[in-house]
């Protein structure tokens, strides 16, 4: 083999080297990102399933918006009634309270004016308790809503996590195959230089 050629030979091999070096790298690199988006999106997917279980753990009021509305109707309903013996004490005939039709004759009670207000002022604060307690359904129900709306936002980011790993996990086998190609022509070169020799 003459000099020249033997240098040509090593300048391709080198060439070949520094190609196989440049792709190994650009390979290497790829994993890595792929791995470091896989990590991401599984932060992100714990952190919405984390926001997901606080919105689930935030109570449900409904017993207690039902028993403060029973307790409002209840208060209502004996406001009526006084009001009823009140109108019947001033003489006029009212229907029975009690539904049977039949009226209530003009009573001589003492005055119910004052159970009427003592009723109303109970009204009052049953209305009172149904508003407390609408109040923290609400604020309940805006910090549920918070959390799944930062539940969907780390759900996003999990999703375009996963797609940028799939996309550099991608990549990583298309530089994998030519890097299994360069190193298959380079076996190949090696070979054959070393079966011309022999």
């Amino acid at each position: 083999m003459t000099p020249r050629l033997s240098h040509i030979l090593a300048g391709a091999g080198l060439a070949l080297a520094l190609l196989a070096a440049a792709v190994i790298g650009v390979d290497i690199v790829r994993k890595h990102v792929g791995s470091a988006a896989e990590i991401q999106s599984a932060v992100h997917q714990g952190e919405a399933n984390a926001h997901v279980s606080a919105a689930q753990a935030i109570p449900d009021h409904a017993a207690e918006l039902q028993g403060a509305k029973d307790d409002v109707a209840r208060a209502r309903a004996e406001v009526a009634r006084v009001k009823l013996l009140l109108a019947a004490q001033q003489g006029a005939a009212v229907l029975d309270p009690a539904g049977t039709g039949s009226t209530v004759p003009p009573s001589v009670d003492p005055d119910p004016r004052d159970q009427v207000i003592a009723s109303q002022g109970v009204l009052i604060e049953e209305q009172d308790g149904q508003i407390a307690a609408l109040g923290l359904a609400l604020e309940d129900e805006q910090r549920r809503s918070a959390e799944f709306k930062e539940a969907f936002e780390a759900e996003r980011k999990a999703t375009a996590a996963q797609a940028a790993a799939t996309k550099a996990w991608k990549e990583a086998v298309t530089t994998s195959r030519w890097r299994g190609r360069i190193e298959g022509f380079a076996s190949g070169v090696a070979l054959g230089y070393l079966g011309g020799k022999r």
